[in-house]
């Protein structure tokens, strides 16, 4: 996945600045965990790990070197600088990096950060799983070093930057990465073709991105050929955007290829109406995703009445565990609410299910709690969690209750590796029933409690290893990089009482999910033989099985009723998924057996299709053999390894690896190939006077020459054991932006504005500088910060130094030097909640010009001693325009003193913010905030209210605004619209805001004066009630001479707004306010024009 690391890091300095003006919420990226990272390096790339994961980081060598040969050949391009790849040995460490800034969700797999080019991963337990995210996000790296010379920051001060579309970067990714076309793409684009939302490339965003993407590539390569999809980059380096690169590439507009395209789509889609069914032609549809707001409804499980299921959903945005009526769909109760606190940060519902006990009393689940996986059991009856199980594992999927209710049946990632566990409820212990480097998972108990069914990528006796639909992976001629089979899923099932593990015989292709029946003789599972993922019914006692389904786009995640009448499943349908039960177990299709997809069938394949080939087959450019050869020459003897000042480490060897494969390829030194342990490179040119800088690499496309540098040549290849130095890894601080400029004139001298970021490697600490230089440094804005967020607790330091004119509302001019020192430390306890205590010593030195015109002010000089402590939780979800479901709140007391001289400026202050979002449904939602402070002291802090945040216009502000007191300390607080900007003020206020928001404008193109479309377009109705006061002197109603009664301190404010985002990247917000005190309204209404998201 792309992500492009934010410029605007001054937010992280505003969050601690006195001159800050808003209320900072926002969740916590928390280090549950520190990390001693130590790194190999093949001939392009260094590879990063932690812990016991040599043996990952080695597979991973093999995968990125002979990855990266196809992506060298598909976009005829070498990297020009190594590539930096990132580990992490569980998906819950994964999203503890501080790589990027970013949250990172469950449905991430990995990432490639643009500053320094470097590429993150998790290991999940499926090494097919690792090897296709690796190569996935490789093909951004390389992209990177193509289009931007390997880091986004080296192109700081160019202009000129082509602007990638998401569905080619996304698409090629996942093209690249899966070889072409695959099953599982062509299940997304029929339902996408048949339910009609195909989207033209400039309106293709979110996940479509890679589904679609990957097919207008697969599209582009089969109509033009594969060599244009180097030059279609190459071409955007120099006309900018794709519409334009396409035409110079492919003599064709943007416009014309879709047309094209959507075309191929509905011939290659549209006949399979005709040929499949649709889920809820066979079976009930219980969940209605969109119409009840959910997209995701999944792993249903039955419960042992079989009068009701439990499921995952999303209907109210959050993650949540709920009991359905298996007979018509009804919500019957919410029983578990994820993600919205420490203990249930995640419920793992993309890739976990759930089981109920025997009984039907309770039901066990996993969710992360406090950065660790957990089983749980939640009591059905009485709605709460009874029991929470921590074991020492890094993730744990799967869950499923024995039917005589003393154990659970677990999958769990245990190292490097996932295997099968038990856990004893009453006797509290775990045994280990699988280890070793398969892909165990979706343990399902037979009858009797003595057996277990699961589904494992370990090879299946007597029969070579299989593709996606059932053919021997030998067929394509692709050696996966690896000393071992995996990748290829089949059913199998092991004895607890001797741990054998038999395979079971349940026919080719990849076969998943087993579900054993309640009496113990059949086993449902998912398998995709005939090209779409559906339901097949196995007998344990017999080679029999058969097809149960025959649906038009796919299955997942099954569950038997009790009587063993029933089935309920989760199916993929227009973009959703949604929960059926299917009552007739009959088979379909022919007899059980279904007729294949024209993709299962071959009929997509071009013959001049680039398919899989042997790594060594390509001489394209170089691969560091020995990096494959690491994990996948098994044969070669074992050597002495090489002598130097770190240590090389062995893997353990797997017993279960089956025989090497053939690497070999052109062996005569007249060519250019794999001979012996060595790659060989024979050049067909004359020499070259910058041979000793670069590299030739034949470019077999384009009959020229690229080169590598030479310097990968000084990185010695591994042992011929295939073992690597490992190198302890060293914080080094580099560039991630540098930009600004400078002048000079005789006048006014030196002159310059300059922006620089630094950090490790890591992301774990960072240096930000920023100046602003005119003439002398004492006229200069200069700030300089180190953060530091390597473990739980983050901290920063920095120190700050600015010169302002100010011109007050006398029209007289003064000044002020404002510097000083502040630290920050931060920790957060959850995701949603932490603590923050910022200090600071601030110096404000001011002086007055305009003595000759009457101003009689003396100069000062303010020296503050400044402490925050606060308190945060936020767990919002965001919609279009800001905050739509959730909460967040802030409590805060701050203390203000001049050691120096304690009669010049005293104050404390206590202030809280409390805001509460309401999902009604679609776009549409309401929010409501409560908000308040009050300031004591010598000298305590103002509270202006009034207006709102980043208003766009001018300010008429009262002179005891421009005093140091207010000008630094004071807090404004928005919104209170109908009421000027800084009109109120006081030492204590109170603030109560009410909005509810809509859709107002879908889409809206317009063709005259200025073709402009504008869409998702919200609309605002508010009420603002707010009040400021000093000390004791609050007066909230008056009552007139004639009785009438009104507010007085108490200001109130109404009014509608919109909202519209302009260009992604700025919020513009239009509001139209009147004021009242309940007797009247003001004549006339106030225009807000600004900038940002609602509150």
């Amino acid at each position: 996945m792309r992500i492009l690391q934010a410029t605007t890091l001054f937010l992280t300095l505003c969050a601690v600045a006195v001159t800050g003006q808003e209320t900072y919420f926002g969740k916590n990226k928390v280090r549950y965990k520190n990390f001693e990272w130590n790194y190999i390096q093949t001939r392009h790339f260094d590879i990063y790990f932690y812990e016991d994961a040599y043996p990952t980081a080695k597979f991973g060598a093999a995968v990125l070197e002979t990855s990266y040969v196809e992506v060298s050949n598909e976009l005829n391009y070498v990297i020009q600088r190594r590539i930096p790849v990132f580990i992490y040995n569980s998906p819950n460490d994964f999203q503890q990096t501080n790589i990027i800034p970013n949250l990172i969700n469950e449905a991430i797999g990995g990432f490639t950060e643009a500053f320094k080019n470097r590429v993150v991963v998790p290991v999940d337990g499926s090494y097919e799983n690792l090897r296709h995210v690796l190569h996935h996000e490789l093909t951004h790296a390389v992209i990177y070093d193509m289009l931007f010379g390997g880091a986004i920051g080296a192109i700081s001060l160019q202009r000129r930057i082509f602007d990638l579309p998401g569905w080619f970067a996304e698409g090629y990714a996942e093209w690249s990465s899966r070889f072409g076309w695959d099953y599982f793409s062509d299940m997304y684009l029929r339902d996408a073709t048949i339910n009609n939302y195909l989207e033209p490339p400039e309106q293709i965003e979110g996940y479509i991105a890679y589904r679609q993407g990957q097919a207008m590539i697969d599209y582009l390569v089969d109509r033009y050929g594969i060599e244009k999809l180097g030059e279609l980059l190459q071409k955007g380096k120099v006309h900018l955007t794709m519409a334009r690169a396409m035409k110079a590439a492919l003599n064709t507009t943007e416009e014309e290829f879709y047309k094209g395209f959507a075309k191929e789509m509905k011939r290659r889609y549209w006949p399979e109406i005709a040929r499949r069914k649709e889920p809820d032609d066979f079976a009930t549809q219980l969940t209605k995703a969109r119409k009840d707001g959910s997209f995701f409804n999944e792993q249903p499980v039955f419960s042992p009445e079989g009068d009701k299921l439990a499921i995952f959903t999303d209907r109210r945005d959050y993650t949540e565990i709920v009991l359905l009526s298996a007979i018509d769909g009804r919500e019957l109760a919410r029983l578990v609410k994820g993600e919205r606190s420490g203990d249930l940060e995640s419920l793992h519902s993309y890739v976990s299910g759930m089981s109920f006990s025997p009984d039907g009393r309770s039901i066990v689940f996993v969710a992360k709690s406090k950065g660790q996986d957990a089983l749980f059991l939640f009591d059905v009856n009485k709605r709460e969690i009874y029991r929470r199980k921590k074991f020492d594992y890094r993730s744990i999927v799967s869950p499923s209750w024995s039917p005589d209710g003393k154990a659970i049946a677990f999958s769990a990632l245990d190292g490097y590796k996932r295997d099968l566990f038990v856990w004893s409820i009453d006797r509290d212990s775990v045994r280990q029933l699988t280890d070793d480097r398969y892909d165990d998972g979706s343990p399902s108990w037979v009858k009797g409690s003595e057996r277990i069914v699961f589904s494992s990528d370990r090879p299946h006796p007597g029969r070579p290893a299989m593709n996606s639909f059932g053919h021997p992976e030998s067929d394509s001629g692709f050696v996966k990089p690896g000393d071992f089979d995996y990748g290829d899923y089949n059913i199998f099932e092991i004895d607890l009482t001797t741990l054998a593990v038999t395979p079971l015989e349940v026919g080719p292709g990849a076969n998943r999910s087993p579900s054993v029946s309640p009496d113990g003789k059949r086993v449902a599972f998912i398998s995709n033989r005939n090209g779409i993922d559906n339901i097949y019914v196995a007998r344990l006692d017999t080679v029999e099985y058969q097809a149960v389904t025959d649906i038009l786009t796919g299955v997942q995640a099954i569950s038997w009723s009790p009587d063993g009448q029933k089935m309920a499943f989760q199916a993929f349908h227009n973009g959703c998924f949604d929960v059926y039960v299917m009552k007739d177990l009959v088979p379909a299709g022919n007899g059980g057996v279904l007729e294949p997809t024209d993709f299962a069938a071959g009929k997509y394949k071009q013959a001049d299709r680039p398919g899989p080939r042997p790594v060594a087959a390509r001489d394209t450019a170089r691969v560091d053999t020995a990096a494959v050869r690491a994990v996948s020459d098994t044969t070669a003897p074992a050597q002495e390894k090489a002598s130097t000042d770190t240590s090389a480490v062995r893997a353990d060897v797997d017993t279960t690896r089956v025989a090497a494969k053939d690497t070999t390829a052109a062996q005569t030194p007249g060519e250019s190939g794999i001979v012996g342990n060595d790659y060989v490179y024979v050049s067909k040119r004359k020499h070259d006077a910058l041979d000793s800088l670069m590299r030739d690499v034949a470019d077999t496309a384009g009959g020229a020459l690229r080169k590598e540098p030479a310097s990968f040549d000084s990185i010695p290849p591994a042992t011929s054991s295939g073992e690597y130095t490992v190198h302890k890894y060293k914080v080094k601080f580099t560039p991630d932006f540098v930009g600004g400029g400078f002048s000079y004139n005789t006048f006014f001298g030196l002159s310059g504005q300059s922006f620089l970021v630094f950090s490790d490697y890591l992301g774990n600490q960072q240096i930000i500088v920023g100046f602003d230089l005119v003439n002398t440094i004492d006229q200069s804005n200069v700030q300089a910060y180190y953060l530091n967020s390597t473990k739980r607790t983050n901290y920063g330091v920095g120190l700050f130094h600015s010169k302002n004119y100010y011109v007050d509302n006398f029209g007289y001019l003064f000044s002020d030097r404002f510097y000083g020192f502040e630290g920050f430390i931060s920790h957060p306890f959850t995701t949603f909640s932490r603590i923050e205590l910022v200090g600071a010593e601030y110096f404000i030195d001011r002086r007055y010009y305009d003595i000759a015109l009457g101003d009689t002010r003396r100069p000062r000089d303010t020296r503050v001693t400044v402490g925050t402590l606060s308190w945060v939780h936020d767990n919002v979800l965001w919609g279009y325009t800001g905050p739509i479901n959730g909460e967040r709140a802030k409590l805060s007391v701050s203390s203000g003193i001049d050691l120096f001289n304690t009669r010049n400026l005293t104050f404390s202050s206590v202030e809280f913010d409390y805001r509460k979002y309401w999902h009604i449904k679609g776009a549409f939602s309401a929010a409501l905030r409560f908000s308040g402070g009050l300031s004591g002291g010598r000298t305590p802090k103002w509270y202006f209210l009034g207006g709102t945040t980043n208003w766009i216009g001018s300010r008429d502000l009262d002179s005891t605004v421009y005093d140091v007191e207010n000008l630094y300390f004071s807090e404004v607080v928005t919104p209170l619209r109908g009421v000027p900007y800084y009109g109120l003020a006081g030492d204590r206020y109170g603030l109560i805001n009410a909005e509810f928001r809509f859709p107002m404008v879908r889409l809206l193109a317009l063709g005259f004066p200025l073709p402009l479309v504008l869409g998702n377009v919200m609309g605002v109705v508010f009420t603002d009630v707010g009040a400021t006061w000093f000390g004791n002197n609050f007066k909230g109603v008056a009552t007139e001479p004639n009785g009438t009664q009104h507010f007085k301190d108490i200001h109130t404010g109404f009014g509608t707004g919109m909202r519209l985002n302009v260009l992604g990247f700025a919020l513009l917000r239009y509001d139209i306010a009147w004021s009242t005190d309940f007797n009247k309204v003001s004549d006339r209404p106030t225009h807000y024009f600004s900038l940002g998201a609602d509150f």
